[in-house]
């Protein structure tokens, strides 16, 4: 990765721990506690509500917006698309976790919506997630993916062409494209696999850095490189009696200590720490 764009993550990195900013999120309820807490370690400021006669006020008043699709339900998706419209009339950067949309005609159909709509900044999600979104058809059983690695960038890339929007299509490595640009990243540990959470944690810091800057291929690189070294960082602190429970609990930590310090994995010697 550039020197150019490292330097620009700091910046993003710097803005969100200074304006500390609010992150809408209309999610799911399984991991909706794990993305309040990663949004405070990251340094920005989680709400999470999902009544539609509320949600206009509350995203026109946020930084960015998360729409998880993990447990959805009709209401919520009303309130889902009403606050994507208005974070849309603010300029507001709507993020968005199409979870299981391969598995379910409902999901699918809902995540093309917003899509077709214009009303979705950046896209975080597995290679099945993304390929039915690219191909606009639901083929599967669960929500995770191992992904096929060469056609990774590929479906990242075209996704992203066709929607107008960044897609990031995360696993062992990742793929970053706004259409035009691309980005592959490395990094994080095989136990994010081991632990719920992991993916919409990302979409999560995605989020805050999309809250700070107006290049949405940065912001979703960036979510994707703070979860990854965060994650290197809370196995670096295991010890042998530890598992994925606590390796969850470190990840925390671990993506505090990377944004505070950033980059903790390979610090600048001359940034203070």
């Amino acid at each position: 990765m550039s020197l150019v764009i490292k330097g620009q993550f700091g910046l993003i990195v710097d803005a969100v721990r200074e304006k500390r900013p609010v992150i809408h999120h209309l999610t799911n309820y399984v991991t909706a506690g794990d993305c309040a807490n990663i949004t405070l370690c990251a340094g920005a400021s989680p709400v999470m509500a999902d009544e539609a006669e509320e949600v206009v006020e509350i995203t026109s008043n946020a930084d960015a917006l998360v729409l998880n699709l993990g447990t959805i339900a009709k209401a919520k998706m009303q309130a889902m698309e009403t606050a994507a419209a208005a974070a849309k009339n603010k300029g507001i950067a709507v993020v968005l976790d199409p979870v299981g949309v391969m598995a379910s005609k409902l999901r699918l159909v809902f995540a093309l919506k917003l899509l077709n709509e214009g009303l979705v900044t950046i896209v975080r999600g597995n290679y099945a997630e993304c390929l039915a979104l690219l191909e606009e058809k639901a083929e599967g059983r669960g929500v995770d993916s191992n992904g096929n690695v060469t056609d990774e960038l590929r479906v990242a890339k075209d996704a992203a062409e066709k929607y107008n929007c960044v897609f990031a299509v995360t696993g062992v490595t990742d793929y970053v494209s706004n259409g035009k640009q691309a980005l592959v990243l490395t990094g994080g540990h095989e136990l994010l696999t081991q632990i719920t959470g992991a993916g919409c944690m990302t979409t999560t810091l995605c989020a805050c850095c999309a809250a700070v800057t107006k290049d949405p291929l940065l912001a979703a690189a960036l979510g994707i490189v703070i979860m990854g070294q965060a994650a290197e960082l809370a196995a670096g602190f295991m010890e042998t009696k530890d598992g994925p429970g606590m390796f969850k609990t470190r990840l925390f930590d671990g993506v505090y200590h990377v944004t505070t310090k950033w980059n903790v994995l390979h610090l600048d010697p001359e940034r203070k720490q």
